[in-house]
């Protein structure tokens, strides 16, 4: 199990990450995405139905998605993030 402390830790550095790459460059709708990333609590809440990840990676991996679902990405977006692939 990850302890809590070090799940918030990832979280906050996956959401600071996404973050960067919506605000980079000059789509105003990707930039306008900044503000539907869920928060950590929210994030940490929704991790917390998957008991048995046990690995850092698969935590990535997770919050991760959680993230770009909320997001509702349009094909376009995704292209330009480079998430098509």
């Amino acid at each position: 199990m990850i302890s809590y402390l070090r799940q918030v830790a990832i979280c906050e550095s996956i959401r600071k990450t996404i973050e960067e790459a919506l605000t980079q460059g000059n789509d105003m709708g990707l930039r306008a995405k900044v503000n539907n990333i869920p928060t950590t609590e929210s994030i940490l809440r929704a991790v917390s139905l998957f008991p048995n990840i046990r690995a850092e990676d698969e935590l990535r991996d997770l919050i991760t998605k959680n993230i770009l679902s909320s997001l509702r990405l349009t094909e376009i977006q995704k292209e330009h993030l480079g998430l098509n692939g």
